[in-house]
């Protein structure tokens, strides 16, 4: 543009100057003026053909220049009629087009990604080059949990772990880059694995406790119809109390069994809209009971506004039951217990001994108990009644109030 906008001043100084030589000369001199006038004519031909010989090439070029600084990829180069400039142009051409062919599909690929990103169950965590977190998708905002982002933070390049939280989910979390303009930008992927585990882990412990079911149950009718038999014949020995008491172990043992068979039973929730406040009040003479015999206070703190959900009530409150039992078990005697109901959720607090960052992780596994004589049952049954109920719940120990708070929302 600079060198055309020069040609144009200088052209016009040129045409100009003879001017003002033709209109000086042209009554005194009059061969003068007509040389003058030739030369005028000369010197305009080749201005023409300098142009189009030399600049219009030049400037064809410095466009195509312009149209690369911009990135505009959708306008091309014009044959300038010089056979060497129009093979620049042709290539500039060529390569003009490649490069938006390039960028539609890069665009295109970026933009399926995006969409692929954003709908992936997966958590997808993008992090800058220092490590802070940049980005998520909505699945990683779902999942993102304080024990995942302290995980986040210690867990090396390249490595992947398994973590189970407090609220019984289980992520396999994984450290993991791409290379992008030379650089390494750290991501992390957040995969649930609770559905998976679950499945996995209740057909094993469904399995193994059938069949011990199964086998304690029938050798227990035989002994115990033995040792009916042999009772009567003992009428007035003094060996009648060892037997009664043998009795009583055996009838125990078959009700040890028969509890654990009880938790794979569990059926599939006939759900019904009901108010989660009046289930919770329904509720309240039973859990009453169970706080006054250890001496605990016991509240409910239910909301005045509409709390509607989807409930099978006998499973529900069957979860709920279990809930206060083990906050009387933790509390032992003398302590609190509160219930209160939100819309779409329900917390239960109890002073209790509380729950501890190491055992927080193992309280739904299977099994699992921090009581001498427990069997892990509890915990295991409200989980599987809250999860055939699609509820999220949380099981944790306030750090600043020393409070243990089961948490529940309803979907």
């Amino acid at each position: 543009m600079r060198i055309r906008f020069y040609f144009f001043l200088l052209a016009i100084i040129i045409i100009s100057v003879f001017a003002l030589l033709m209109w000086l000369t042209f009554s005194t001199h009059p061969v003068i003026f007509y040389v003058a006038e030739g030369m005028l004519v000369l010197v305009l031909i080749y201005l023409i053909l300098f142009y189009q010989k030399v600049l219009r090439p030049i400037d064809t070029l410095a466009g195509g220049m312009e149209l690369l600084r911009d990135q505009d990829m959708s306008t091309t180069l014009a044959l300038s009629g010089q056979k060497e400039t129009d093979e620049i142009v042709k290539t500039f051409n060529a390569l003009i087009t490649r490069l938006r062919n390039e960028h539609l599909r890069i665009s295109e690929q970026n933009t399926f990604l995006n969409l692929l990103i954003e709908a992936s169950p997966m958590g997808v965590v993008l992090c800058d080059l220092s490590g802070n977190i940049r980005s998520m998708n909505p699945a990683a905002q779902q999942m993102l949990s304080p024990t995942l982002s302290e995980a986040m933070q210690t867990l090396p390049q390249g490595e992947s772990i398994t973590l189970r939280l407090s609220n019984s989910q289980i992520y396999c979390l994984s450290h993991l880059s791409f290379l992008d303009r030379g650089y390494q930008h750290p991501f992390f992927l957040i995969e649930s694995l609770t559905s998976e585990v679950m499945k996995a882990e209740k057909a094993a412990y469904e399995k193994v406790i059938r069949m011990i079911a199964h086998e304690v149950n029938n050798n227990v009718a035989g002994i115990v119809s033995t040792l009916d038999l042999v009772g009567e014949e003992l009428q007035g020995n003094s060996s009648l109390d060892a037997l009664d008491a043998s009795r009583e172990r055996t009838l125990k043992m078959a009700e040890f069994v028969t509890r654990f068979a009880n938790v794979v039973k569990v059926p599939d929730p006939q759900l019904a809209l009901c108010d989660l406040s009046e289930e919770v009040e329904a509720c309240r003479s039973f859990l009453e009971g169970l706080c006054q015999a250890q001496n605990i206070r016991f509240t409910l703190q239910l909301t005045d506004e509409a709390t509607p959900v989807h409930l099978d009530t006998t499973l529900f409150q069957q979860a709920l039951v279990n809930i206060v039992k083990n906050a009387v078990e933790s509390i032992g005697t003398g302590g609190e217990i509160k219930i209160e109901t939100h819309p779409k959720s329900l917390i239960v607090t109890d002073n209790g001994r509380g729950i501890s960052p190491e055992v927080a992780p193992h309280l739904f596994t299977p099994f699992y108990s921090t009581k001498p004589q427990g069997q892990g049952l509890g915990l295991l049954l409200i989980r599987d009644i809250l999860t055939k109920h699609a509820c999220t719940f949380t099981l944790l120990t306030d750090p600043v109030d020393s409070r243990t708070r089961f948490t529940i929302v309803f979907p």
